[in-house]
C-alpha cells in the first residue's frame, strides 16, 4: 500500500484522478441517502407512459418500455438518445444490457450441460487452470453450480477500491476478463462454499472462462450458437467480439456533479456483462427462457429446476412453469407482492435480470403464470460513480419496477375477470 501511495504522489496525472476519484467517493457518502423522487401518478390514472415519462422527470435523461401481455402490446420512449445532439430516443434504440448479460451467459451454460460438455456439480478446477485457481480460496471446494448461484464466496472484484480506482484512469482501455479477475485473486472468501449467497460479478468471469474452455469457443460465438440464432434475434450483440447492428443509446453517468457521456466506456467483461440488445429482442429472448413456449426442452428446464433451494424459504416452488427455485443459472426472480407472508404460489413472480452497469439501468422479467413481459431500458444509474447507492436502489426496485409489476397484474387479472367479461358484454 505505501508504494502505491508513493506512485500516487510522484505523478501528478495519477494525483489529480486520484482526488477526482476521493470526492466522487465522499460525494457518493454524503449524498448516498438522498432518496426523494418525483411522485409516480396516482393509481386511478396510472399508465405505462405514464410511468415512463416518471422515470425521465427523475433523472433519465432517456428512456424505452415494453409490456407485454395477453391484453396489452405497449412500447414507448422518452427523453433523448443523445442528449448533445438532441436526437429523441425510439423505443427500437439498442442499448447496453449490462448484468442482463448473465442471463445468456447463465442459461448457455444449461445448454452446454445438456450436451455433455459441461457438469455443474464438479469442482471449476475441473475447468480451469492452476493458474487461475492457485488465486482463488476454496477452488477445489467451489462447484460450477456455486458460480451459477452466487454461492461461491469468491471476493467480488468489483468491489476492490484499487480495481475502481484504476477502471476510472482508464475507462476506455482492455480489460479482458485476466485483467479484471486479478483484482479478486488471493482474497479471503466471503464464506464457505455453499454456505451462503452473494451477487458478484467474480463468479461470471470464471463461468465465461470455463464456457469457453469446454465449447471451444469464445463467450459471444457461443451465447449466438445456443441462443440468438435459434431465436432469430438480430439485433443483439456482443460488443468488441461483434459488429453493432443498429442505432446505439448514449448512456450517462453523474460524475463530480455533472452529466456525463460514458458511452464509449468499456463495458465488455465476457461472462460479466458487454451485451447490446433491444427491448423487443429482450422481450423475445425473456419470454422463450423464463416462458413456456417450448424453446427450452423438457429436460432443460427441469436441469433449471433442479433442486428446492432451502435458503430460499419463498424463492419459488415446484410448480412447473417456474424456471429456477431462487438465483440459479443467470435467472433472478421478483416478487410482485412485497408481503413475504402471502406465499409464492399466490403473489404473482417476475423471472429475468436485471442490469446495472456504465450508464444504463435495465430490467427485463417475465410473469409466466399470468404470460407478462416487461422490459426496460433508462440511460443513467443515478447512482453516481463509482459506488451504487441508496437512490439508485430505491428508484428501481422500490418505485418503477413495482409500480410495474403492480399495473400489469391488476390490468391483466381486471381484463379476465367474469365481471369485466360482462361488463365489456354490455357494453
Amino acid at each position: 500500500m505505501g508504494s502505491f501511495l508513493k506512485r500516487i504522489s510522484a505523478n501528478k496525472k495519477v494525483r489529480a484522478v486520484f482526488a477526482l476519484f476521493l470526492a466522487i467517493c465522499t460525494g457518493q457518502f454524503v449524498c448516498g441517502c438522498r432518496t426523494d423522487f418525483k411522485p409516480l401518478p396516482p393509481k386511478e390514472a396510472r399508465s405505462y407512459q405514464s410511468i415512463l415519462a416518471w422515470s425521465h422527470q427523475n433523472g433519465m435523461p432517456g428512456a424505452i418500455l415494453l409490456v407485454q401481455t395477453p391484453e396489452t402490446n405497449f412500447v414507448g420512449s422518452a427523453g433523448w438518445a443523445d442528449v448533445k445532439l438532441r436526437i429523441p430516443m425510439r423505443p427500437d434504440n439498442e442499448f447496453h444490457v449490462a448484468s442482463i448479460t448473465k442471463l445468456f451467459v447463465g442459461v448457455t451454460a444449461a445448454k452446454l450441460q445438456r450436451e455433455g460438455l459441461l457438469n455443474a456439480d464438479l469442482s471449476i478446477t475441473n475447468y480451469l487452470p492452476q493458474s487461475v485457481t492457485d488465486h482463488i480460496t476454496n477452488s477445489d471446494q467451489i462447484t460450477v453450480r456455486e458460480l451459477l448461484r452466487m454461492q461461491s464466496g469468491i471476493y467480488n472484484f468489483t468491489d476492490n477500491p484499487r480495481w475502481q480506482f484504476r477502471y476510472l484512469m482508464n475507462h476506455h482501455g482492455d480489460w479482458p476478463p485476466m485483467r479484471c479477475l486479478k483484482y479478486a485473486y488471493d482474497k479471503p472468501a466471503r464464506f464457505p462454499p455453499g454456505k451462503g449467497w452473494e451477487y458478484n460479478n467474480s463468479n461470471f468471469i470464471l463461468l465465461g472462462l470455463i464456457i469457453e474452455k469446454v465449447s471451444d469457443h469464445p463467450v459471444a460465438a457461443e451465447i449466438r450458437k445456443q441462443l440468438l440464432d435459434p431465436l432469430q434475434i438480430t439485433n443483439t450483440y456482443y460488443e468488441l467480439a461483434e459488429q453493432p447492428r443498429g442505432q446505439l443509446a448514449h448512456g450517462y453517468e453523474n460524475l463530480f456533479g455533472k452529466r456525463t457521456d460514458v458511452t464509449k466506456w468499456t463495458v465488455s467483461v465476457p461472462g460479466v456483462a458487454g451485451m447490446v440488445s433491444t427491448a423487443s429482442d429482450l422481450a423475445i429472448a425473456i419470454r422463450a427462457i423464463c416462458g413456456t413456449n417450448g424453446f427450452l426442452d423438457a429436460p432443460t428446464r427441469e436441469l433449471l429446476r433442479s433442486e428446492v433451494r432451502p435458503e430460499s424459504s419463498y424463492a419459488g416452488s415446484r410448480d412447473s412453469v417456474y424456471p429456477v427455485l431462487g438465483y440459479d443459472w443467470g435467472i433472478s426472480y421478483r416478487r410482485a407482492v412485497d408481503d413475504n407472508k402471502i406465499p409464492v404460489s399466490e403473489a404473482p413472480v417476475f423471472f429475468g435480470h436485471e442490469g446495472d452497469g456504465i450508464g444504463s439501468l435495465c430490467f427485463a422479467f417475465h410473469n409466466p403464470k399470468d404470460d407478462i413481459t416487461i422490459v426496460y431500458f433508462g440511460s443513467n444509474t443515478l447512482m453516481g460513480l463509482p459506488l451504487h447507492s441508496n437512490r439508485s436502489w430505491k428508484f428501481q426496485h422500490e418505485l418503477l419496477e413495482k409500480s410495474l409489476f403492480e399495473l400489469a397484474v391488476e390490468q391483466t387479472h381486471d381484463l379476465r375477470s367474469p365481471a369485466s367479461a360482462d361488463s365489456a358484454d354490455k357494453k
